[in-house]
């Protein structure tokens, strides 16, 4: 038999089993999406990703050297969580955002902030990027607020 007729007959083969498998398989009935989810249409599977711009900037608030608030867009805070000490991230009147890539912001490997010390800027990468909800900024010390 000739080689090329046999790779043809094999790939034939194949495909009429893949069809009589997909036949025999019952497709899995989709699960019913969440109310809110559905409501604000988004999917129940996937978290909402919080993304933002560095222009969109518009303050910032640290607590403490491992804190770090920020008010996008004048309605959202975010709260950054570094890895580590950042110095001097709650002494600063001046900071700057570093994003990798392009000036969005979604997770945390997409930012590290920047924060001049006495002897030059230091890198703070980020652990955590947290939106936080209306009630979640209303709980926050006033010294926290952005």
């Amino acid at each position: 038999m000739n080689p090329q007729m046999s790779l043809a007959a094999a790939a034939a083969t194949l495909a009429l089993a893949g069809a009589a498998i997909a036949q025999v398989q019952p497709s899995p009935a989709p699960a019913a999406p969440a109310a809110g989810a559905a409501a604000a249409g988004e999917s129940p599977d996937k978290p909402q990703r919080a993304c933002f711009f560095n222009r969109d900037i518009r303050g910032f608030a640290a607590p403490d050297d491992k804190t770090l608030y920020l008010r996008v867009r004048n309605k959202e805070v975010f709260r950054l969580d570094m890895m580590g000490r950042c110095p001097d991230l709650d002494w600063e009147n001046r900071i700057a955002i570093d994003s990798r890539g392009s000036s969005s912001i979604c997770d945390p490997v997409d930012a590290t902030v920047l924060v001049r010390g006495p002897i030059g800027v230091d890198r703070c990468p980020v652990r955590a990027l947290t939106r936080l909800t209306p009630e979640e900024v209303a709980a926050l010390p006033r010294k926290s607020r952005p």
